[in-house]
Protein backbone atom coordinates (compact mmCIF):
# COMPACT_ATOMS: atom_id res chain seq x y z
CA UNK A 1 0.00 0.00 0.00
CA UNK A 2 2.34 2.14 1.06
CA UNK A 3 4.74 1.81 -2.53
CA UNK A 4 1.87 1.94 -4.47
CA UNK A 5 0.99 5.69 -2.92
CA UNK A 6 4.37 6.73 -3.17
CA UNK A 7 4.62 5.31 -6.87
CA UNK A 8 1.08 6.92 -7.50
CA UNK A 9 1.92 10.75 -5.71
CA UNK A 10 5.42 10.76 -7.67
CA UNK A 11 3.31 10.42 -10.63
CA UNK A 12 0.79 12.95 -10.16
CA UNK A 13 3.39 15.31 -9.26
CA UNK A 14 5.03 14.83 -12.68
CA UNK A 15 1.28 15.00 -14.09
CA UNK A 16 1.16 18.49 -12.23
CA UNK A 17 4.57 19.69 -13.74
CA UNK A 18 3.73 18.48 -17.29
CA UNK A 19 0.83 20.87 -16.74
CA UNK A 20 2.73 24.05 -15.95
CA UNK A 21 5.05 23.08 -18.98
CA UNK A 22 2.23 22.92 -21.20
CA UNK A 23 0.91 26.20 -19.78
CA UNK A 24 3.67 28.24 -19.88
CA UNK A 25 4.94 27.18 -23.58
CA UNK A 26 1.14 27.35 -25.58
CA UNK A 27 0.34 30.19 -27.21
CA UNK A 28 -3.15 31.47 -28.15
CA UNK A 29 -4.04 30.73 -24.68
CA UNK A 30 -6.61 32.86 -22.75
CA UNK A 31 -4.97 33.85 -19.15
CA UNK A 32 -8.21 35.36 -18.29
CA UNK A 33 -9.87 32.31 -18.66
CA UNK A 34 -7.30 30.22 -17.56
CA UNK A 35 -6.54 31.70 -14.08
CA UNK A 36 -10.42 30.69 -13.40
CA UNK A 37 -9.86 27.86 -10.67
CA UNK A 38 -12.86 26.11 -12.88
CA UNK A 39 -10.93 25.82 -15.97
CA UNK A 40 -7.81 25.53 -14.72
CA UNK A 41 -8.67 22.33 -12.20
CA UNK A 42 -10.43 20.70 -14.97
CA UNK A 43 -7.63 20.73 -16.98
CA UNK A 44 -5.13 19.97 -14.93
CA UNK A 45 -7.40 16.64 -13.94
CA UNK A 46 -7.34 15.59 -17.67
CA UNK A 47 -3.76 16.75 -17.47
CA UNK A 48 -3.08 14.25 -14.46
CA UNK A 49 -5.58 11.47 -16.37
CA UNK A 50 -3.74 11.27 -19.86
CA UNK A 51 -0.17 11.21 -17.19
CA UNK A 52 -1.27 8.65 -15.64
CA UNK A 53 -2.74 6.41 -18.47
CA UNK A 54 0.27 6.80 -20.71
CA UNK A 55 2.16 5.74 -17.25
CA UNK A 56 0.24 2.49 -17.02
CA UNK A 57 0.63 1.54 -20.93
CA UNK A 58 4.05 2.10 -20.62
CA UNK A 59 3.94 -0.30 -17.23
CA UNK A 60 1.84 -2.68 -19.22
CA UNK A 61 4.66 -2.98 -22.24
CA UNK A 62 7.35 -3.15 -19.30
CA UNK A 63 5.27 -5.91 -17.76
CA UNK A 64 5.20 -7.90 -20.91
CA UNK A 65 8.92 -7.56 -21.62
CA UNK A 66 9.44 -8.60 -18.45
CA UNK A 67 7.29 -11.73 -18.39
CA UNK A 68 8.59 -13.31 -21.52
CA UNK A 69 12.43 -11.92 -21.30
CA UNK A 70 13.40 -11.55 -17.59
CA UNK A 71 17.14 -12.15 -18.21
CA UNK A 72 17.97 -10.04 -20.84
CA UNK A 73 16.42 -6.97 -19.62
CA UNK A 74 19.83 -5.57 -19.33
CA UNK A 75 20.70 -5.77 -22.73
CA UNK A 76 21.12 -2.89 -25.04
CA UNK A 77 18.92 -4.57 -27.71
CA UNK A 78 15.96 -5.41 -25.59
CA UNK A 79 15.90 -1.96 -23.93
CA UNK A 80 15.91 -0.77 -27.82
CA UNK A 81 13.04 -3.08 -28.36
CA UNK A 82 11.36 -2.51 -25.38
CA UNK A 83 11.85 1.54 -26.22
CA UNK A 84 10.38 1.54 -30.00
CA UNK A 85 7.15 -0.65 -28.85
CA UNK A 86 6.66 1.88 -25.57
CA UNK A 87 6.70 4.60 -28.38
CA UNK A 88 4.75 3.22 -30.54
CA UNK A 89 1.91 2.13 -27.92
CA UNK A 90 1.75 5.59 -26.07
CA UNK A 91 2.21 7.57 -28.90
CA UNK A 92 -0.96 7.51 -30.72
CA UNK A 93 -2.99 8.12 -27.26
CA UNK A 94 -1.30 11.08 -26.73
CA UNK A 95 -2.23 12.70 -30.27
CA UNK A 96 -5.63 11.43 -29.43
CA UNK A 97 -5.42 12.90 -26.03
CA UNK A 98 -3.60 16.05 -26.90
CA UNK A 99 -6.43 16.58 -29.73
CA UNK A 100 -9.33 16.19 -27.90
CA UNK A 101 -8.02 18.74 -25.43
CA UNK A 102 -7.42 21.33 -27.87
CA UNK A 103 -10.09 21.17 -30.32
CA UNK A 104 -12.88 19.90 -27.90
CA UNK A 105 -11.89 20.02 -23.53
CA UNK A 106 -10.26 23.77 -24.46
CA UNK A 107 -12.94 25.19 -27.10
CA UNK A 108 -16.16 23.96 -24.37
CA UNK A 109 -14.08 26.14 -21.35
CA UNK A 110 -13.61 28.96 -24.17
CA UNK A 111 -9.27 28.99 -22.98
CA UNK A 112 -7.91 29.14 -26.55
CA UNK A 113 -8.42 30.97 -29.36
CA UNK A 114 -6.93 29.13 -31.99
CA UNK A 115 -7.05 25.36 -31.30
CA UNK A 116 -4.63 24.22 -34.71
CA UNK A 117 -1.55 26.39 -33.80
CA UNK A 118 -1.71 25.20 -30.42
CA UNK A 119 -2.34 21.94 -31.51
CA UNK A 120 0.84 22.13 -33.50
CA UNK A 121 2.83 23.60 -30.51
CA UNK A 122 1.57 21.09 -28.19
CA UNK A 123 2.18 17.56 -30.24
CA UNK A 124 5.52 17.79 -30.88
CA UNK A 125 6.15 19.01 -26.65
CA UNK A 126 3.50 15.79 -26.12
CA UNK A 127 5.70 13.13 -27.53
CA UNK A 128 9.30 14.97 -25.84
CA UNK A 129 7.44 14.48 -22.35
CA UNK A 130 6.39 11.26 -23.54
CA UNK A 131 9.49 9.91 -24.38
CA UNK A 132 10.89 11.35 -21.02
CA UNK A 133 8.77 9.06 -19.10
CA UNK A 134 9.64 6.59 -21.31
CA UNK A 135 12.93 6.61 -20.73
CA UNK A 136 13.14 6.94 -17.08
CA UNK A 137 10.97 3.93 -17.12
CA UNK A 138 13.66 1.76 -19.12
CA UNK A 139 16.53 3.52 -16.94
CA UNK A 140 14.56 2.60 -13.90
CA UNK A 141 14.05 -0.85 -15.04
CA UNK A 142 17.56 -1.28 -16.38
CA UNK A 143 18.70 -0.27 -12.82
CA UNK A 144 16.83 -2.12 -10.93
CA UNK A 145 17.54 -5.84 -12.74
CA UNK A 146 21.38 -4.55 -12.88
CA UNK A 147 21.02 -4.37 -9.14
CA UNK A 148 19.10 -7.64 -9.00
CA UNK A 149 21.39 -9.00 -11.50
CA UNK A 150 24.53 -8.88 -9.11
CA UNK A 151 23.06 -9.66 -6.06
CA UNK A 152 21.64 -12.93 -7.52
CA UNK A 153 25.56 -13.69 -8.74
CA UNK A 154 26.48 -13.24 -5.27
CA UNK A 155 24.04 -15.61 -3.75
CA UNK A 156 24.80 -17.90 -6.37
CA UNK A 157 28.48 -17.78 -6.21
CA UNK A 158 27.72 -18.68 -2.52
CA UNK A 159 25.83 -20.87 -3.50
CA UNK A 160 28.45 -22.21 -5.55
CA UNK A 161 31.30 -22.26 -3.01
CA UNK A 162 29.22 -23.96 -0.74
CA UNK A 163 28.46 -26.71 -3.09
CA UNK A 164 31.68 -27.25 -4.30
CA UNK A 165 32.66 -27.72 -0.93
CA UNK A 166 30.36 -30.04 -0.23
CA UNK A 167 31.08 -31.82 -3.27
CA UNK A 168 34.98 -32.41 -2.86
CA UNK A 169 34.17 -33.36 0.99
CA UNK A 170 31.78 -35.67 -0.28
CA UNK A 171 34.18 -37.43 -2.66
CA UNK A 172 37.08 -37.57 0.14
CA UNK A 173 34.58 -38.58 2.80
CA UNK A 174 35.46 -41.39 5.00
CA UNK A 175 32.56 -43.62 3.61
CA UNK A 176 34.19 -42.84 0.04
CA UNK A 177 37.61 -43.72 0.99
CA UNK A 178 36.97 -46.84 3.00
CA UNK A 179 34.85 -48.51 0.37
CA UNK A 180 37.94 -47.66 -2.14
CA UNK A 181 40.83 -48.92 0.60
CA UNK A 182 38.81 -51.85 1.25
CA UNK A 183 38.93 -52.63 -2.30
CA UNK A 184 42.48 -51.55 -2.69
CA UNK A 185 43.32 -54.31 0.15
CA UNK A 186 41.99 -56.91 -1.55
CA UNK A 187 43.73 -56.17 -4.96
CA UNK A 188 47.12 -56.29 -3.12
CA UNK A 189 46.69 -59.55 -2.24
CA UNK A 190 44.95 -60.82 -5.60
CA UNK A 191 46.14 -59.08 -8.26
CA UNK A 192 49.50 -56.95 -7.50
CA UNK A 193 49.23 -55.00 -10.92
CA UNK A 194 45.62 -54.50 -10.56
CA UNK A 195 45.97 -53.01 -7.35
CA UNK A 196 48.74 -50.71 -9.25
CA UNK A 197 46.44 -49.37 -11.56
CA UNK A 198 43.59 -48.86 -9.04
CA UNK A 199 45.83 -46.92 -6.92
CA UNK A 200 46.61 -45.30 -10.28
CA UNK A 201 43.25 -44.33 -11.28
CA UNK A 202 42.00 -43.40 -8.10
CA UNK A 203 45.15 -40.66 -7.79
CA UNK A 204 43.91 -39.18 -11.41
CA UNK A 205 40.19 -38.71 -9.99
CA UNK A 206 41.28 -36.89 -6.77
CA UNK A 207 43.78 -34.73 -9.00
CA UNK A 208 41.59 -34.03 -11.24
CA UNK A 209 39.10 -32.78 -8.34
CA UNK A 210 41.59 -30.82 -6.76
CA UNK A 211 42.74 -29.35 -10.19
CA UNK A 212 39.51 -28.18 -10.70
CA UNK A 213 37.79 -26.96 -7.78
CA UNK A 214 37.78 -23.80 -8.52
CA UNK A 215 36.08 -24.18 -12.44
CA UNK A 216 32.38 -24.18 -12.93
CA UNK A 217 32.77 -25.56 -16.49
CA UNK A 218 35.33 -27.85 -17.98
CA UNK A 219 35.72 -29.37 -21.49
CA UNK A 220 33.28 -32.22 -22.07
CA UNK A 221 36.83 -33.69 -23.22
CA UNK A 222 37.92 -33.67 -19.52
CA UNK A 223 35.49 -34.49 -17.97
CA UNK A 224 35.09 -37.78 -19.97
CA UNK A 225 38.76 -38.23 -18.61
CA UNK A 226 37.86 -38.06 -15.21
CA UNK A 227 34.99 -40.35 -15.37
CA UNK A 228 37.65 -43.07 -17.11
CA UNK A 229 39.15 -43.52 -13.91
CA UNK A 230 35.50 -43.24 -11.94
CA UNK A 231 34.51 -45.98 -14.39
CA UNK A 232 37.59 -48.05 -12.98
CA UNK A 233 36.87 -47.94 -9.46
CA UNK A 234 33.34 -48.74 -10.19
CA UNK A 235 33.82 -51.69 -12.38
CA UNK A 236 36.49 -53.43 -9.80
CA UNK A 237 34.36 -52.24 -6.84
CA UNK A 238 30.98 -53.78 -8.40
CA UNK A 239 32.60 -55.91 -11.37
CA UNK A 240 29.92 -57.19 -14.46
CA UNK A 241 26.89 -55.36 -12.03
CA UNK A 242 26.93 -52.41 -14.16
CA UNK A 243 27.14 -51.36 -17.74
CA UNK A 244 28.22 -48.59 -19.20
CA UNK A 245 26.89 -47.32 -22.71
CA UNK A 246 28.77 -44.08 -24.10
CA UNK A 247 27.79 -42.82 -27.36
CA UNK A 248 28.66 -39.48 -28.33
CA UNK A 249 29.32 -38.58 -31.76
CA UNK A 250 30.66 -34.81 -31.24
CA UNK A 251 33.75 -33.03 -31.12
CA UNK A 252 34.03 -33.20 -26.97
CA UNK A 253 36.79 -30.56 -26.68
CA UNK A 254 34.51 -28.37 -28.05
CA UNK A 255 31.65 -28.35 -25.26
CA UNK A 256 32.00 -27.45 -22.11
CA UNK A 257 29.88 -29.07 -19.22
CA UNK A 258 29.86 -28.41 -15.07
CA UNK A 259 32.43 -29.86 -13.62
CA UNK A 260 32.24 -33.55 -12.09
CA UNK A 261 28.20 -33.66 -13.72
CA UNK A 262 28.59 -36.90 -14.72
CA UNK A 263 29.96 -38.49 -12.43
CA UNK A 264 27.76 -36.92 -9.64
CA UNK A 265 24.84 -38.60 -12.03
CA UNK A 266 26.38 -41.58 -12.13
CA UNK A 267 26.82 -41.27 -8.61
CA UNK A 268 23.15 -40.89 -7.77
CA UNK A 269 22.16 -43.79 -10.28
CA UNK A 270 24.51 -46.23 -8.14
CA UNK A 271 23.62 -44.57 -4.79
CA UNK A 272 19.83 -44.67 -5.44
CA UNK A 273 18.74 -48.16 -7.14
CA UNK A 274 19.44 -51.49 -6.56
CA UNK A 275 22.00 -53.77 -8.75
CA UNK A 276 23.58 -56.98 -9.12
CA UNK A 277 25.58 -59.31 -12.20
CA UNK A 278 21.70 -60.94 -12.90
CA UNK A 279 20.02 -57.60 -12.62
CA UNK A 280 22.74 -55.23 -13.60
CA UNK A 281 22.62 -51.29 -13.24
CA UNK A 282 22.73 -49.95 -17.05
CA UNK A 283 23.82 -46.64 -17.82
CA UNK A 284 23.83 -44.80 -21.04
CA UNK A 285 25.69 -41.13 -22.04
CA UNK A 286 24.77 -40.02 -25.03
CA UNK A 287 23.94 -36.71 -26.95
CA UNK A 288 21.40 -35.31 -29.15
CA UNK A 289 20.90 -33.08 -31.63
CA UNK A 290 19.83 -30.43 -29.89
CA UNK A 291 23.32 -30.01 -28.01
CA UNK A 292 22.45 -32.29 -25.11
CA UNK A 293 24.19 -34.84 -23.32
CA UNK A 294 22.18 -37.17 -22.12
CA UNK A 295 22.59 -39.59 -19.11
CA UNK A 296 20.01 -42.45 -18.53
CA UNK A 297 20.25 -45.08 -16.47
CA UNK A 298 17.48 -47.97 -15.86
CA UNK A 299 15.21 -47.42 -12.54
CA UNK A 300 15.22 -49.78 -9.71
CA UNK A 301 14.77 -47.65 -6.73
CA UNK A 302 16.29 -49.24 -3.52
CA UNK A 303 13.63 -49.92 -0.76
CA UNK A 304 14.12 -47.14 1.97
CA UNK A 305 16.61 -44.84 0.46
CA UNK A 306 18.15 -42.29 2.63
CA UNK A 307 17.91 -38.86 1.72
CA UNK A 308 19.80 -37.33 -0.54
CA UNK A 309 22.35 -34.74 0.17
CA UNK A 310 20.98 -32.62 -2.76
CA UNK A 311 24.34 -31.85 -3.54
CA UNK A 312 24.15 -33.57 -7.01
CA UNK A 313 21.76 -32.13 -9.28
CA UNK A 314 21.04 -28.92 -7.07
CA UNK A 315 25.09 -27.87 -7.44
CA UNK A 316 24.73 -28.86 -11.61
CA UNK A 317 21.37 -26.40 -12.05
CA UNK A 318 23.56 -23.88 -9.82
CA UNK A 319 26.42 -23.87 -12.10
CA UNK A 320 24.45 -23.65 -15.39
CA UNK A 321 22.60 -20.97 -13.89
CA UNK A 322 25.96 -18.61 -13.53
CA UNK A 323 27.12 -19.41 -17.22
CA UNK A 324 23.57 -20.38 -19.21
CA UNK A 325 20.44 -19.39 -19.69
CA UNK A 326 19.93 -23.28 -20.73
CA UNK A 327 17.97 -25.29 -18.07
CA UNK A 328 18.75 -28.82 -17.20
CA UNK A 329 16.07 -31.16 -17.80
CA UNK A 330 15.16 -34.17 -15.77
CA UNK A 331 12.66 -36.55 -16.66
CA UNK A 332 11.20 -39.98 -15.15
CA UNK A 333 9.40 -42.87 -16.95
CA UNK A 334 8.21 -46.19 -15.62
CA UNK A 335 11.69 -47.64 -16.32
CA UNK A 336 14.49 -45.04 -16.76
CA UNK A 337 15.13 -41.79 -15.27
CA UNK A 338 17.42 -39.29 -17.29
CA UNK A 339 19.09 -35.75 -16.96
CA UNK A 340 19.89 -34.17 -20.00
CA UNK A 341 22.93 -31.12 -19.95
CA UNK A 342 23.51 -28.41 -22.31
CA UNK A 343 26.49 -28.47 -23.71
CA UNK A 344 28.05 -25.02 -23.41
CA UNK A 345 30.07 -23.66 -26.67
CA UNK A 346 31.53 -21.03 -24.44
CA UNK A 347 32.63 -20.53 -20.81
CA UNK A 348 31.43 -17.00 -20.81
CA UNK A 349 27.66 -15.98 -18.94
CA UNK A 350 24.84 -15.76 -21.02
Amino acid sequence: MHKAVKKYGFRVLVAVFVYFFFRITSENVEESVVNDPRVWSIIILFTTSVVLIIWEICDFVINYFSKHYPNHLTSKKMLASIFIMTTLATFPFVTGFIYFENYYLKVWLNCVSNSYSVFLTDLPQGFVVTWLVISGEILRLYYINLRNMEVEQTRMQKELLRTQYESLKNQVNPHFLFNNFSVLTALIHKDADLASNFVTQLSKLYRYILDNKENEMVSLAREFECLDSYLFLLKIRHEESIHLEINIDIEAKDFYVPTLSLQMLIENAVKHNSFNKRNPLKIRIYNDAEQFIIVENVLNLKNGVRDSTKVGLENIKNRYNLKSDQKVVVYQSEGFFAVKLPMLTSLSPS
